[in-house]
């Protein structure tokens, strides 16, 4: 039994805790980077995290539920921390970050792939850092020395240095949504969703006039015209959020089909990638294990 259990809630951080006699296990979820998506709140198997409607804001639009967590029901394993896309929830014991289902090898990490030739990239550009609807890209630009600026074919006017862009991406926040490679002039940049699926609206059933799934959606994966929202299924990645304020819940729907991962052997994942996806997702995901078995297993023979 812990010695203590706290909760500490503000408007920037939730922090929930229990002490024990020779450690600290801390929850700290950033509200500055939670998106009320229900992602944390599925993969949960102590059930013990809920969203909280919000009032709408003072200029009228729809905001995001607001996660909550059960300190009582809470084991700080960090499956929620593993499988949040935005990277907005941190456990710490005795004040050192970790993730015990994924070093238990229980389970998976998401696999943000995120690849920037930077060597390609046009001078002076940061158009990535301007479209990044989660603010994660910082474009910089270093000074080269002529030499290596003729060699790549850089332009310089007389009497300016002459600089190389460098593109830093903070994967641990990512939500790979893919805007920035749409967004690249020169397509340098390559992007994977660690979750694919699915969006749809039904106009017919969407409320005259409602943009509620617009107001919140975290990397613009809607868009308006005629006076109806669209989705965009190139930038969704269908964290839920839009449904999560949707007041007609049939009008829109968002389906997850697969998740990429680290590999896994646990079952416990299962359960969880049952729930994010569905059991069809479970089946297609087993089916791809036993094909690389199989194959690993051919090569074995043919060494």
């Amino acid at each position: 039994m812990p010695l203590r259990l706290y909760k500490d809630d503000d408007s920037n951080k939730l922090s929930i805790g229990q002490v024990l006699y020779a450690k600290r296990y801390n929850l700290t979820l950033d509200r500055n980077l939670c998106k009320g998506c229900d992602v944390c709140k599925v993969v949960c198997p102590r059930e013990a995290i809920f969203l909280k409607p919000l009032p709408r804001d003072t200029d009228g639009k729809a905001r995001a539920p607001l996660v909550d967590i059960d300190v009582r029901k809470c084991d700080y394993h960090a499956i929620c921390a593993t499988m949040c896309p935005f990277g907005a929830i941190t456990v710490s014991i005795n004040d050192q970050n970790h993730l015990p289902a994924v070093e238990k090898e229980a389970y998976p990490e998401l696999v943000r792939q995120i690849e920037i030739n930077s060597d390609s990239c046009e001078p002076e550009c940061k158009i990535c850092e301007e479209k990044c609807p989660l603010g994660v890209i910082s474009v910089h630009f270093e000074p080269i020395k002529a030499e290596e600026a003729a060699a790549r074919g850089i332009k310089v006017a007389r009497g300016e240095e002459p600089t190389r862009t460098m593109v830093d991406v903070d994967k641990v926040h990512c939500a790979c949504c893919k805007v920035c490679e749409a967004a690249c002039p020169v397509h340098i940049i390559k992007v994977e969703k660690f979750f694919n699926g699915s969006i749809r609206i039904d106009q017919e059933k969407c409320p005259e006039g409602c943009r509620d799934c617009l107001d919140v959606c975290p990397v613009n994966a809607l868009y308006l015209e005629g006076g109806k929202v669209y989705p965009n299924d190139e930038f969704c990645i269908y964290c839920r959020a839009c449904v999560n304020v949707c007041p007609r819940p049939e009008a829109l729907e968002v389906t997850r089909t697969s998740v990429r991962h680290t590999p896994v052997k646990s079952g416990a994942w299962n359960k969880s990638l049952e729930k994010l996806t569905s059991v069809a997702g479970v089946r297609r995901e087993l089916t791809a294990r036993r094909m690389i078995k199989a194959r690993e297993a051919v090569s074995n023979l043919q060494r």
